[in-house]
């Protein structure tokens, strides 16, 4: 995938070659091919049938990565649905300045090209809903707070929404916010949901899900993991399912109204930013973020 933005490290099919064979020999026989997908912080490549190598493009997507590494094991068996298992940490060299990660593949394919379709099989909603029980599930007090995830996405709505119109891009200009700003007050003025600080993926979007057939059965990329808010993680209502869907992820987490209106409202945000970003630069993520939207208008 091209390089997005100029701050960003350069990343090559002879790097990464050269990367695997340094540092992990026993690996070298094995064919690397790189992979398009909807991902915006990592470079990745297939290694083999079983391996996939992930390249951060900057600083902040390594920090993502030095989270998986902690936090991944943690995670193996809570969750419904498979997560990566991390099979080696890679050290920076002279060439490549990050830290990079090789994980166990986990079959199937990510659900991107479906949901912009419109094939969103029913069964995904219980999926969800049961994914963001586990998450929330994880008593973070077996944990010093210390090591608790950090991230951007768990604190108050108005944080999210502080700045909304006066973002500005080199490439994508000014953000006009107008579509979504109405949700977002509205989410706002409807007052503050339970507070309990529970553990949050921050990021469930299509490209971070994987389907076999009708079933949803991985979920990737944690470097979003933080804690805060359970009503950020609300956001797949929106951004994955349709309507119905939506109706029953609601009904099986007892979501409250204003606990919906702050997860409508941080989809909306998080929608409307990736098409503004992403369109002129012609990444997958666009038309994923105005859909998002679309859905959140639609209801």
């Amino acid at each position: 995938m091209p390089t997005l933005f100029d701050s960003e490290t350069p990343v090559t099919d002879e790097l990464v070659r050269s990367l695997v064979d340094r540092q992990c020999p026993r690996w070298r026989g094995l064919p690397l091919r790189a992979m398009t997908t909807s991902g915006t912080e990592h470079t990745t490549y297939r290694l083999g049938e079983e391996l996939l190598v992930r390249v951060p493009r900057d600083a902040d997507a390594e920090t993502g990565l030095r989270k998986e590494v902690d936090w991944l094991p943690r995670l193996h068996g809570r969750l419904p649905l498979e997560v990566p298992v991390v099979e080696h940490v890679g050290t920076p060299t002279e060439d490549y300045p990050h830290t990079w990660m090789v994980n166990r593949w986990i079959d199937g394919e990510d659900v991107a090209a479906r949901v912009l379709s419109g094939d969103v099989p029913a069964g995904w909603a219980d999926t969800l809903a049961a994914t963001l029980s586990a998450l929330r599930a994880v008593d973070l007090d077996e944990v010093p707070q210390e090591d608790w995830p950090r991230g951007a996405r768990g604190g108050h709505l108005s944080e999210r929404a502080e700045g909304l119109d006066q973002r500005e891009d080199a490439v994508s200009g000014p953000l006009d916010a107008t579509p979504v700003r109405a949700v977002v007050d509205e989410a706002l003025a409807a007052g503050t949901p339970d507070p309990t600080r529970v553990l949050l993926h921050a990021d469930l979007i299509p490209g971070n899900l994987v389907a076999r057939g009708d079933d949803l059965v991985g979920l990737l990329d944690f470097g979003t993991l933080t804690t805060g808010y359970a009503a950020t993680d609300l956001t797949p209502a929106w951004w994955v399912l349709d309507r119905p869907g939506r109706e029953r992820f609601r009904a099986l987490l007892e979501v409250d109204d204003v606990s919906w209106a702050w997860g409508r409202a941080c989809a909306a945000i998080q929608g409307r930013i990736a098409h503004w970003i992403y369109e002129p630069r012609g990444h997958a993520l666009a038309p994923l973020g105005a859909r998002a939207v679309t859905q959140v208008l639609s209801d």
